[in-house]
């Protein structure tokens, strides 16, 4: 079962036939029979509603619950101008778009539609929440092309420590490396604010115009090309709950 749907509320009818022991109208009929306990009490009413994960239900003296949904985790190359979102008014292409499995999968983060690279995606709410989390001081690593050059002496401006020009925000001092003779900057973060890499390097008068992420809690990308994905290994899925304190 979900982390969203444990708690949810639903009638005890659609619950029953969730569970997989009769139709609606079938659970329906089990009810005003009397065949149903809801927390030790019988119930007559087909309308009740009862919280999935929560509330006990028995039918004919057999304890009945939905079946745990398997946990799955997924590395995901996002490629350019995909949006990380479940529905798009706009009709634009989703990064759900190219994950086809039978779980419900939601991404942890976002990258916003112009950035490429490392993007997980799970239905494990619980770690997925701990990851998120500022004080999880997640590393996630990026790589920026610019649109001119980036000096040397501005290494200790972009690194130490800034207040990004368009709210006042401060954000933590980062690791970074100039490549490519300051055309391309690589960058190490813990914090993970909207949009920060664009706009820190804007605040400083450059303009960012490509961007990958190429890490996250250590997670690389690896063979796979844009658009691809792939389940993560055991050892990869101890890591992240190592990292998240949730093993």
């Amino acid at each position: 079962m979900t982390e969203k749907r444990r708690g949810e509320e639903v009638r005890i009818n659609r619950y029953l036939a969730m569970c997989g022991i009769a139709s609606r109208r079938a659970a329906d009929q089990m009810v005003i029979e009397g065949r149903v306990m809801v927390n030790g009490q019988v119930v007559i009413e087909p309308g009740l509603q009862i919280k999935m994960g929560k509330d006990e239900v028995i039918v004919d003296g057999q304890k009945y619950a939905l079946p745990e949904e398997r946990k799955v985790y997924i590395l995901f190359n996002k490629p350019r101008n995909v949006i990380t979102t479940s529905s798009d008014e706009r009709d634009r292409e989703m990064v759900l778009d190219y994950i086809k499995v039978k779980e419900r999968v939601f991404p942890v983060g976002r990258l916003d539609r112009k950035t490429t690279g490392v993007l997980l995606f799970t239905n494990d709410g619980i770690l997925a929440n701990k990851l998120m989390h500022p004080s999880s001081n997640v590393k996630k690593e990026y790589l920026a092309v610019l649109d001119t050059a980036f000096p040397q002496s501005s290494l200790p401006l972009l690194t130490g420590g800034m207040r990004l020009k368009d709210t006042g925000e401060k954000v933590r001092p980062c690791q970074a490396k100039i490549l490519d003779g300051g055309m391309q900057v690589w960058m190490s973060l813990h914090e993970g604010k909207n949009h920060q890499v664009r706009r820190m390097f804007w605040t400083l008068g450059f303009e960012v115009t490509r961007l990958e992420r190429v890490t996250y809690a250590g997670l690389k990308t690896g063979d796979l090309r844009r658009g691809e994905w792939r389940y993560l290994n055991r050892e990869e899925v101890r890591q992240l709950q190592e990292l998240a304190g949730s093993s």
